[in-house]
């Protein structure tokens, strides 16, 4: 599956595209795409609020459900590529941005539904 970088307008595969789509993804907000309202993820919700344990967890649950594949109203969803094993946050920095690692396999060919070759991977995503 090929795109185009979002930022310099070049062509994406593998990998590179994986990642972007799940930047996307991640830090898009449910229903801020008109066409496709249910796109995104629910973590920007939980911005500006304190990181105890119980928001901290709302916030891997709405990346896990925002990434994993699924059809809703014949349209796809999430990132068919990619599946999730873990999340693993990274310590804040001084400006308070959270960090998180999605750990996971990559499927190159996932998007087909050939799931026999993959790859372990991780991912930075940042709020």
């Amino acid at each position: 599956m090929a795109g185009m970088c979002r930022h310099t307008g070049r062509p994406l595969d593998g990998w590179e595209h994986v990642r972007q789509s799940l930047d996307d993804i991640v830090t898009t907000a449910v229903g801020e795409r008109v066409e496709r309202r249910r796109y995104g993820a629910d973590a920007m919700a939980f911005l500006d609020r304190p990181m105890a344990p119980g928001p901290l967890m709302d916030v891997y649950v709405a990346i896990a459900q925002a990434i994993a594949p699924r059809r809703i109203n014949g349209r796809e969803y999430g990132e068919p590529r990619f599946d999730l094993a873990a999340i693993l946050p990274r310590e804040a920095g001084p400006d308070g941005r959270l960090v998180l690692d999605l750990v996971g396999l990559y499927y190159p060919r996932g998007h087909l539904g050939d799931f026999t070759v993959f790859e372990t991977t991780r991912h930075e995503v940042g709020t």
